[in-house]
């Protein structure tokens, strides 16, 4: 296994990473992501009949780029992207490259495959709540024209009516951070709770931006569908892996997965394999 720099230096052999283990948030979240990949999502790949070899795999929105470089020392050959410059990490491994490009912009395919036959792989971890409404489907169709027939997509989300659905544990600042359901209040009162508690200006846009972005259980089967997409697989979590990695909570299921109006309510995070 290929780890680099101090991001690696503690945390990377599974379990809960600690954020003052760490140098910076950087460090921290790269190596997150990578663990992620790492212990959970491999295995799952495993299951799903995913092999490395010759696998061409596209992380868009790839954050940091930890998770696209754990698939890289998996044996895949990994690109990852993001629309706007962000702070790559230096990694020493042969197939790994980081983009900074649009996926939707004319000319997407060749640009990012070469004009090959698409991605055997494409991940959308945490990115699809971020798209506004308007612009969903379009994004989305163009995520599965990138993706090469017979390939897979792997898509992840916390849903909007969900307990953190704002994800307002990390992008508010005060006491509002830990409280759930935030999504449920009208916009207005959200936005003086949000000045009274003096969250800065960059924090109350983030979290106005995912309200006009929210994305629903519902409403993304709805836009699978729209694109031409089979769910071949699909989890739902109390505890997501993600809340494992990095509050120590052990990944849970919901109980309540199976009950439509529920699950809306009471899952942190939605999980789909999808293929043409």
């Amino acid at each position: 296994m290929n780890y680099s720099g101090a991001a690696c230096r503690t945390g990377c052999a599974g379990g809960k990473l600690n954020l003052s283990d760490f140098p910076s948030w950087a460090d921290y979240y790269w190596t997150y992501q990578y663990s992620l990949a790492r212990d959970f999502y491999l295995p799952k790949f495993k299951n799903w009949g995913l092999r490395p070899d010759g696998l061409k795999v596209l992380d868009i929105g790839c954050g940091d780029g930890g998770f696209t470089a754990a698939l890289a020392d998996w044996g895949a050959d990994c690109t990852g992207v993001e629309i706007k410059p962000f702070d790559r990490k230096e990694y020493d491994s042969p197939r790994l490259r980081y983009l900074v490009y649009d996926i939707t912009a004319p000319g997407a395919k060749e640009f990012l495959d070469g004009g090959g036959a698409g991605f055997g792989l494409v991940v959308l971890r945490d990115v699809i709540e971020h798209i506004p409404r308007e612009r969903k489907a379009a994004f989305f169709e163009s995520v599965a024209g990138l993706t090469a027939r017979g390939g897979r997509l792997l898509v992840t989300f916390p849903p909007y009516y969900s307990p953190f659905g704002l994800h307002q544990q990390t992008l508010l600042k005060s006491k509002l951070r830990k409280i759930p359901a935030l999504s449920l209040l009208p916009a207005p009162a959200l936005g003086l709770m949000m000045r009274l508690m003096g969250e800065p200006e960059e924090a109350r846009a983030a979290v106005s931006e995912l309200r006009r972005c929210r994305m629903t259980i519902a409403g993304f089967r709805k836009l699978a569908a729209s694109a031409g997409l089979k769910i071949l697989a699909e989890e739902y979590y109390l505890f997501s892996p993600s809340h494992e990695i990095r509050y120590g909570w052990k990944t849970r299921r919901s109980p309540l997965a199976a009950v439509p109006a529920a699950r809306e309510v009471f899952v942190t995070g939605a999980e789909y394999l999808l293929g043409k």
